[in-house]
């Protein structure tokens, strides 16, 4: 069964995480492979990785949107390729926040920086029926992967 990863406001397979490889309640590991991708694109792998898992922990029962990331400095190519892994170490968690640890590799490149996210109840903007099914659906397309 093929999983219908487009989000729906016109950007097809954004979805930067082709399999989750291992999750527990505090890390989640993702891969991607990736063919001559902007440099931008590994720190949005990252950002996507600690915000699936955020969503797990929460249940997929609230929205999850990254607040801030520090101390990520892009690699300093201008495209990648290969197999890029995703690690996500969750280090702080309250009832609408959670930090990360989140290390990217991908080759030669390695990238390390500390995620924080933060969740809102749906509602008129984000709505539960949509988006709560959405990410369930794609967490569990993507453990099967």
């Amino acid at each position: 069964m093929q999983y219908d990863s487009t989000i729906h406001f016109g950007v097809e397979r954004f979805i930067l995480m082709d399999s989750i490889t291992q999750h527990d309640s505090h890390a989640l590991t993702s891969e991607k492979k990736f063919t001559k991708a902007p440099a931008y694109l590994a720190l949005e792998a990252m950002a996507q990785t600690g915000g699936m898992h955020f969503r797990k922990c929460m249940g997929f029962a609230r929205h999850a949107f990254l607040l801030s990331v520090q101390q990520v400095p892009l690699p300093n190519v201008s495209t990648f390729s290969g197999c890029g892994t995703t690690k996500a170490v969750q280090t702080a968690l309250t009832d609408s926040t959670a930090a990360y640890d989140i290390l990217f590799t991908c080759g030669e490149i390695e990238l390390s920086g500390s995620f924080l996210f933060g969740s809102t109840k749906f509602g008129d903007q984000f709505s539960q029926g949509t988006l709560a099914t959405h990410y369930s659906e794609l967490f569990q397309w993507l453990q099967n992967a």
